[in-house]
């Protein structure tokens, strides 16, 4: 009676294959398994870091142009608000004109309640022909003096996490270009008119470490190029900082330095754009907290 390892043996000599065997296959496969579950959560937290390294880096590149604007405007901050806001003696004044030279222009819900119409007539060469569709459009970005210190860049105003598509209207189902808003009381408005600090000029911010320029906003919240945040009342506090990076969002601040915040209320970091928002429920959010002490002061 033959053996089956001297079977074996002859097969090989004959230059025969011999197929795997169920068990074996399933070891395989078994083996497979544990090396992703074992390198899927590494890779997943490389793209998370190198996400984190990318966004910093685009504010970094904004607060650079944000500083060479204003070395060469008189040490005026460029402005973000829709419309012109006081800068001393000047044919706008405190009036309700469309600023077509702010950071950016136009909104990320192709609204056209943001486009330049109605302008100063000093201005009328900037007003918009019609329909812009702003979200898609590199016009909104490219138009202003401020994109001249970015080179024309266009890539830095949006999170490489920003996955999110326009939900509605003309450009629904499209990428939007832009991710990152500039802090209201930067060279903008108190739209609540509490009297917190505005600043126009660098040596009117009280402190340069502790006063953000620029910060990515949730993309469900964002619209215009400036973020609100209300001062006194968590509950009126209506714009949201993102939380597409496990729970944190970057800003930098004016004296140059960027950082990347963790949210530390989970109403913040698990909002998705329902409801009310996350500052509107009782009980203190500590990220809106952290807005307000870094935002302005009284």
């Amino acid at each position: 009676m033959r053996s089956s390892s001297s079977h074996r043996g002859k097969a090989a000599q004959r230059g025969e294959t011999r197929a795997f065997t169920l068990i074996e296959l399933l070891v395989v496969i078994a083996i497979i398994a544990i090396l992703a579950g074992m390198l899927l959560p590494v890779l997943g937290k490389a793209k998370n870091r190198a996400q984190a390294t990318l966004t910093l880096n685009n504010l970094k590149q904004l607060g650079t142009a944000w500083q060479l604007y204003l070395a060469e405007s008189d040490d005026r901050l460029v402005q973000v608000h829709l419309w012109y806001n006081p800068l001393g003696a000047g044919p706008w004044g405190n009036s309700n004109f469309r600023n077509p030279q702010a950071w950016v222009i136009g909104d990320m819900t192709d609204n056209a309640f943001y486009e330049m119409t109605g302008l100063l007539a000093a201005d009328a060469a900037f007003t918009d022909p019609g329909p812009m569709r702003y979200p898609t459009n590199t016009y909104g970005l490219t138009r202003t003096l401020f994109n001249r210190y970015m080179a024309g860049n266009t890539k830095a105003y949006k999170c490489p996490a920003d996955k999110y598509k326009n939900p509605t209207g003309p450009t629904a189902g499209m990428d939007r270009l832009r991710s990152y808003s500039a802090n209201n009381f930067m060279g903008g408005r108190d739209n609540f008119g509490l009297g917190a600090r505005l600043f126009y000029r660098m040596n009117e911010i009280d402190r340069p470490a502790g006063r953000y320029v620029f910060l990515d906003e949730n993309e469900r919240s964002i619209n215009d190029g400036f973020f609100l945040t209300h001062m006194t009342t968590q509950t009126s506090q209506n714009d949201v900082p993102a939380s597409h990076r496990t729970g944190s969002y970057p800003l930098n601040f004016s004296d140059g330095h960027v950082d990347m915040v963790k949210l530390k209320d989970g109403r913040t970091s698990s909002w998705n754009g329902t409801g009310t928002g996350p500052f509107a429920s009782a009980g203190l959010n500590p990220d809106w907290q952290f807005l307000t002490n870094n935002a302005s002061s009284f």
